[in-house]
Parts: structure tokens; sequence; C-alpha cells
């Protein structure tokens, strides 16, 4: 019975998600019913609460700090043109249909740990492969499989994915050790998805026509542009880089904070290469016009960081 009551608090915060309430409301809510639960079935006084409450709230203190540093990373990169480079060294040469969903997979995989997103990536890589799709004659569903499921690798693996941040968090596991760890496995199922991504498409007969990323930007709908605007801007941003063309060079910014990782500096230094890097590459490229405008986006990305994680840590 006391087990049972003290599961109650998640399915108290989970009830009320559903319910259609806020998480920044259902986060205390929960919280204090957890507490009055605590002091009627353990007999816990309200001090000894607020106490276990604040001293594990001091464990989360560097996972805010990596959660800003992490949103910033991928605003930087989503706007500098660090990720437009990614989806144009993956595109410059054309695709045919059968290895279309084989190259969405790869490019929104890489791009899903570059921006720490797997809806912005959705968003920004979507409208490029289903409407190349559409041009070389592809299957739709494996196309769409395999934006969806490259889109995802980053929330798994990634250093500024705020889900990896928040579970490494609350485990009080050091990001860089996960990463680390689950890369080997990681990398293994997305090689072995990309084997079958590309036998299906070999297997189905699909066409052998060869479309390029600049003319399925140029077909993309202006109602598509709209909702992307108001859901996602950063995005919109993507997508005009992408179609305007950024230097190969605006890469390495990817490369160093993937390479600090692997070397086994510490997250915030990671993150933090990124940033800089970012700044120095997008003002020699020019996709960066004034460091007053590269400091908006930074603090567009600390405003931004991880409210509803930050509400559930609390």
């Amino acid at each position: 019975m006391k087990a049972l009551l003290k599961l109650t608090p998640i399915c108290v915060i989970a009830g009320l998600m559903l319910s259609g309430m806020d998480i920044l409301l259902a986060a205390p809510l929960s919280f204090m019913y957890a507490v009055i639960v605590a002091m009627i079935v353990d007999r816990y006084k309200f001090q000894d609460c607020l106490d276990a409450a604040l001293d594990n709230l001091k464990h989360f203190l560097i996972v805010f700090l990596i959660l800003q540093a992490a949103y910033a990373v991928a605003e930087c990169f989503m706007a500098t043109g660090v990720a437009a480079s990614v989806i144009n060294m993956s595109l410059a040469a054309g695709l045919n249909a059968k290895v279309l969903a084989v190259v969405a997979l790869l490019v929104t995989s890489v791009l899903s740990i570059a921006t720490g997103t797997s809806w912005g990536t959705f968003a920004a890589c979507a409208p490029i492969f289903l409407w190349l799709n559409h041009i070389v004659g592809g299957n739709i569903a494996l196309t769409v499989g395999a934006i969806a499921g490259g889109s995802c690798f980053g929330d798994n693996i990634g250093l500024i994915s705020d889900t990896t941040i928040v579970s490494s968090g609350i485990q009080q596991v050091e990001i860089i050790k996960r990463v680390r760890h689950q890369g080997v496995w990681s990398l293994l199922c997305l090689i072995a998805s990309a084997v079958v991504f590309y036998f299906i498409g070999v297997s189905m007969g699909l066409p052998s026509t060869t479309g390029q990323a600049a003319d399925a930007i140029a077909q993309i709908p202006k109602e598509v542009w709209t909702a992307l605007a108001e859901e996602r801007p950063s995005a919109v941003t993507l997508l005009e880089l992408v179609k305007q063309g950024v230097p190969v060079y605006m890469v390495i910014p990817l490369i160093i904070v993937l390479v600090t990782a692997v070397m086994g500096y510490s997250t915030l230094i990671c993150l933090g290469s990124g940033i800089v890097s970012s700044l120095a590459f997008g003002l020699m490229a020019g996709t960066v016009t004034s460091i007053t405008e590269f400091l908006d986006l930074v603090y567009t990305g600390f405003s931004d960081a991880g409210g509803w994680s930050i509400a559930m840590m609390l």
C-alpha cells in the first residue's frame, strides 16, 4: 500500500499534463503532493522534506549550466551555417531514390547531434528530403522513417540534447562519460539501420533519377515556410542558409565539439569550444555580421534553456 502511495505523485503529474496543464504548473503541484504523501506515509516532517529537496537540488546546478550552454550551441549552429554545411556537403553530388533514405538517415543523425533537437532537425530536413523524394520518385514511407529515425538519434547520444543532459543529471552521471559509453552501440545501430535502408531501397527497384537539394527547397510551398516560421524560426534560417550555400569549413565547429568530447574534456569545455569556434568561423564566412548579433543568438539559447526539464528536475 505504501509503495502504491509513493507512486501516486508520478501519476499526478502525468494526469495533470494529459489534462492540458502546463508542466511549469504540474511539476510544483506534484512536488507538493509528494511532500504530503511522505509526511503521512513515512512520518517525515516538512523541514526534512525541504532539506532533502534542497540537498538534491545542488547536484543539478551544473546540469542547469550545461542546459543553457547546450541551447546556446544549438542556436549558434543553426544560425551560423554549421548545420547547413552538413546538409550541403551531404547533398552536393545529388541523390537518387535508391540511396535517398540512407542519406536522409545519416544527415539527420549528424544534424540532430549538432543541434541537440529532434523536432528542429525534422522540421528543417523533412521539407528538403520529402520534396527530393517527390522529384526522384522515391518511397515516401521509407524516407519519412529515415528522417524520423535520424532526427531522434541526437536525443540518444547528443552532447547538447536536453533529454540526454536531464537523464544524465538525474542519474548523477557525467554527460561525457554517458555519451562515450553509449557511442559504440548507438553507432552500430545507426550503421545497421543504414544498411537495412539501402537494401530495402535497392530491392524495391526504385528509379535512378538524380535530384538536387536546391531544387527541393525551391519547391517548398509558401504555407510550409509560414508554418515553420511560426513553430521553428531557426529551421527557416537553416533552410535559407542551405539554399544560399555556406563554406565547407563551417563544419569545423561541430568537429571541434565532437573531438573534444571524445578526448574526454569537460562538457562545458566542449560546448564552449562550439560557441567560440562558430563565432570565429561565422565571422570568416559572413554568416555572422556582428558580435552583438551573435550574442543575441547565445541569449536566445540561454532564455530557451529547457523550461520543462528544469521544472521536472526541481
